[in-house]
């Protein structure tokens, strides 16, 4: 009733009061990032355009600078985010991707930090293949090489937001954490809702609401040096920013509702509040590019939690100058500024068109409600049941094996997973959104993610007479990308069937494929010259875990892996270093590396565990070869 009642009384209203609403000062502007822009080709039907990521050294409205890795569009400036690629469902995108880096030749280790200059894109949160030419996680481009990328959007793929970041294994964690990424959204103009059981176009009202484009970016330049990077440097202190703008001004009309697509893009982010300041209303819209099922849920505390990678589409109105935090850090303020132009509430607003009622959601066959008991009657009952272990580095107990699928699963009915371990290690699934069969922590039954940091049990389908099935190579992995890039990845390969769809082809002579030489015909560039002799001791990896001892107790346990300067396992190496968070433990001297520079070592002590780390301090090669390593290199559970 009381929100009811707020609604009238800004109705009618002739002269609204405005408390502490100022106007938006002149300095520190959020702006929205750059938008990428297509070019259509009417022979073939399809649109194209060239994304490049190449080094850029950045100037913020602070004064720090950051010289990194970013995504252009060809013949624009790189920038952090990257440009916002906009498509519509039903046509057909080539994305032709350029990685002007320096070259360096690929890394042949496996799960651990490396190949710094070496990368790609993924589409986070798209419903499509997972296969080359579409959005195959496992593409790799080299420095100085390219390749297209083909997006065929279904006719049926619901409008929202998602994002593109890099995505190649082992240099992931570096280039989000330095700003390799940028928003994408999928046109909603056929969304729709649904009326006494018939589809209807989206409230007018809803539409009506001037969007905004919050990408909300943690840019971590301590990063530097990770998997032999030698370019991230500059002033920059590790923190958010909202579109590139640290501590900005969001200025918007007062007491008007206006459409916030927010990203959350951080390379190590377990789940945190996003909070609006109480002198705003906020409801919920939809997530990680879903509309709810009824819109808007109206949130009390104005409170919205989201892992690294997760979005939210929220509904704002602000009677007063507030702030948008995160954690407990203010990110930006918010400006109700009473000299722009207010919209009137029956005008844009998030709710139904008597601008007071929840409106039921019209969600494509992929996205159906799975609870239903029914369906087993329906031809789609649930026909394979999977378990999900999320690890320290691992998932199901394995590290990432790019040969050996984690489920090979048929096409012919509903998936139902249980998910365990996320609420460490968040699970996020390309190419097909789950539903939450039950309240997870801060996660909907019936709601669909793609992203989730709670052990869940979740559901999706893979029957292609009710659903859009894509067959081939489907990813999942932790989204710590520190964790992602040290093994807590995996994939599922459905079989085809009849209705799946394979992996999109190229337009017909138009030149496209998968890879080239951006210097082709060009003079090579000499080899690498061949490697010296290692002449030090370093950490490889380190992977933290614990093991039950009982009556709820656990110890912690550090899987540590010695190399050397040149990446080779190094064996005879004694580690030392310190366990810190719920066990507080110093090892002095762990067992000598294996032939495989691998050594553990695990606490006396045991606690309930739920937080815990590991630094290597030092490492001595006992052979009395290489130079000994002092620091501090440490990971996390």
């Amino acid at each position: 009733m009381k929100k009811i009642l707020s609604k009238v009384l800004y109705l009618i209203l002739a002269i609204p009061v405005f408390v502490n609403a100022t106007s938006c000062p002149n300095t520190n502007v959020v702006t929205d990032a750059p938008l990428f822009q297509w070019s259509y080709d009417s022979v073939g039907d399809y649109y194209s355009g060239t994304l490049i990521m190449d080094e850029v050294t950045i100037t913020l409205n602070n004064g720090e600078t950051l010289t990194t890795r970013a995504y252009a569009q060809a013949g624009q400036t790189p920038s952090v985010p990257g440009p916002t690629i906009v498509m519509e469902p039903g046509k057909k995108y080539v994305l032709k991707f350029e990685n002007r880096l320096p070259y360096e030749p690929l890394s042949t280790a496996h799960n651990v930090f490396k190949d710094p200059n070496v990368t790609n894109l993924h589409t986070h949160g798209l419903h499509t293949t997972g296969d080359t030419p579409g959005d195959d996680a496992t593409r790799i481009f080299e420095g100085r090489t390219g390749g297209d990328y083909v997006f065929d959007i279904t006719s049926d793929h619901m409008g929202g937001t998602f994002w593109i970041h890099a995505h190649h294994h082992g240099s992931t964690y570096l280039q989000i954490s330095s700003g390799a990424f940028g928003m994408m959204l999928i046109d909603d103009a056929n969304d729709g809702q649904i009326i006494n059981g018939q589809f209807a176009d989206l409230p007018a009202n809803v539409r009506n609401m001037e969007e905004r484009l919050l990408t909300m970016a943690y840019l971590d330049p301590s990063v530097s040096g990770t998997g032999g990077d030698m370019l991230v440097s500059g002033t920059l202190s590790p923190g958010w920013n909202v579109n590139g703008t640290v501590n900005g001004n969001i200025c918007m009309p007062v007491n008007t509702w206006q459409h916030w697509r927010l990203l959350t893009a951080a390379a190590n982010l377990k789940a945190q509040n996003v909070v609006v300041g109480n002198q705003c209303e906020v409801a919920l819209l939809a997530r990680d590019g879903v509309w709810r099922t009824m819109v808007p849920k109206d949130l009390a505390t104005n409170t919205v939690t989201l892992t690294g990678g997760s979005r939210a589409d929220i509904a704002v109105r602000c009677s007063a100058d507030s702030t948008l935090t995160i954690g407990n850090t203010v990110i930006a303020n918010i400006y109700a500024d009473p000299g722009l132009t207010q919209v009137p509430a029956n005008v844009a607003n998030p709710y139904a068109a008597d601008g007071v009622s929840q409106w039921a959601s019209f969600r494509p066959g992929y996205l159906r409600d799975l609870r239903d008991p029914a369906l087993a009657l329906e031809g789609s009952a649930v026909t394979n049941f999977e378990t999900v272990n999320m690890g320290a580095r691992t998932i199901n107990g394995s590290k990432f094996d790019i040969d050996v699928p984690t489920f090979i699963t048929q096409a012919d009915g509903i998936q139902e997973w249980n998910v365990k371990g996320a609420t460490n290690h968040p699970f996020h699934l390309h190419v097909f959104h789950f539903q939450a069969q039950t309240d997870c922590g801060e996660y909907e039954a019936g709601e669909y993610y793609d992203t989730i940091a709670a052990a869940c049990n979740v559901r999706f389908d893979l029957n292609p007479q009710t659903s859009t099935v894509f067959d081939g190579k489907t990813i999942f992995h932790c989204h710590l990308l520190d964790h992602e890039d040290q093994g807590a990845m995996g994939y599922m390969v459905v079989q085809p069937a009849p209705g799946t769809i394979p992996a999109p082809t190229y337009p017909a002579g138009a030149g496209f494929s998968e890879k080239y030489e951006l210097d082709a015909g060009q003079q090579p560039p000499p080899p690498p010259p061949p490697p010296g002799d290692p002449a030090a001791v370093t950490v490889g990896s380190i992977t933290v875990s614990i093991a039950s001892a009982g009556r709820g107790q656990s110890t912690g346990v550090a899987d540590i892996v010695v190399v050397d300067d040149l990446g080779n396992p190094v064996a005879g190496a004694v580690v030392s270093g310190a366990f810190s968070g719920d066990i507080n433990e110093t090892i002095s001297a762990s067992p000598a590396t294996n032939a495989n520079g691998q050594t553990t070592v695990s606490t006396a002590q045991t606690a309930k565990v739920r937080t815990l780390s590991f630094c290597v301090t030092g490492i001595i090669d006992t052979n009395g070869v290489l130079s000994s390593f002092s620091g501090s290199i440490c990971g996390n559970l």
